[in-house]
């Protein structure tokens, strides 16, 4: 593909990853690894998916994080630069409403039991009330750092889901948060630059059960670990604090979703060989994610599978 490509960063990630050490190698690595089309591999694993994690704007700095269930081809690769996703299916959050010709999307496939995800971030070039048609602006592999295995059942009792909102965590929300071993977050970034490196996006977190703590503020805590050193996330947050979480309880086919607020802790500590180090020698930075709930959603039977050796 002889395609010319935009600036593989903008200013936040540029900034985190300066802050983190990583600037000088994700200046070689952005343009080599970060794709403006969808390598074959890439096209036959998006095909291949039965769930589909996204990031969008709900509001013009509220992004909301959800999930598009279907068969394997519900994510169909028209061309090596479009993919046309079947939304008939989702949590029940998901509302055509809240998006328009123009808008970006973040998307994420992820195999929990091959530890495979891709991220696509694009453009939505049509919409109906069974699909969207979306254009690559970015595409790229993730390691398989953090991603906890799971093997997935169909959930019956999906579609037969209720909702709730309130303002504060239950006791039964913050119980499945620090017993979870998974999370997304869809964050964003927009200046009204139309650059492929702006918009929706929407990362995977994972870690041992109980990474992420809650504190007697009632703020979630989460030590960001190592990863790609990409910092998209970080990178928009540092220009956008208000993000959104989803939480999957896959044990009983339940998710929550949380509006938050969020702020990045730096810390240094002596440098470890091997970890990724700041402008000051000898020292290691490390980073804990500290989110503020704004609103919080309850979806009951809002996930069309469930945790498989759990039942």
């Amino acid at each position: 593909m002889n395609k010319p490509l935009a600036p593989s960063w903008h200013q936040g990630e540029l900034a985190i990853q300066q802050r983190a050490g990583t600037d000088k190698r994700m200046a070689d690595i952005g343009p080599k690894f970060i794709r403006q089309y969808l390598p074959q591999q890439h096209r036959d694993f998006f095909e291949s998916l039965s769930m589909l994690f996204i990031g969008y704007a709900e509001q013009p700095l509220h992004t909301r994080a959800s999930v598009l269930f279907g068969t394997p081809g519900f994510v169909q690769c028209v061309s090596d630069t479009e993919l046309l996703i079947n939304t008939q299916h989702s949590m029940g959050d998901f509302i055509h409403a809240h998006l328009a010709v123009g808008d970006r999307i973040g998307i994420l496939g992820i195999v929990f039991t091959s530890k495979r995800r891709n991220r696509v971030n694009g453009m939505i070039t049509d919409i109906n009330q069974k699909s969207i048609r979306v254009t690559v602006l970015q595409s790229y592999g993730n390691c398989p750092k953090y991603i906890q295995p799971i093997a997935f059942m169909a959930n019956q009792d999906y579609g037969e889901f209720m909702s709730s909102t309130k303002r504060q965590l239950s006791q039964a929300d913050k119980h499945l948060i620090t017993h979870a071993d998974t999370f997304f977050i869809a964050s964003g970034f927009e200046d009204g630059q139309q650059l492929n490196n702006r918009g929706a996006d929407i990362s995977h977190r994972g870690g041992p059960q109980g990474f992420v703590s809650i504190n007697e503020q009632g703020q979630l805590m989460v030590n960001d670990y190592p990863g790609n050193g990409f910092f998209n996330t970080l990178g928009n947050l540092l220009e956008n604090p208000i993000a959104s979480l989803l939480f999957c309880d896959w044990q009983h086919g339940h998710a929550l979703h949380i509006n938050v607020s969020s702020q990045i802790i730096w810390q240094h500590v002596p440098h470890v060989d091997g970890a990724d180090v700041n402008t000051t020698a000898g020292t290691q930075t490390e980073r804990t994610l500290c989110f503020t709930p704004l609103n919080v959603e309850q979806f009951v039977n809002g996930l069309a599978y469930r945790q498989a050796n759990l039942l």
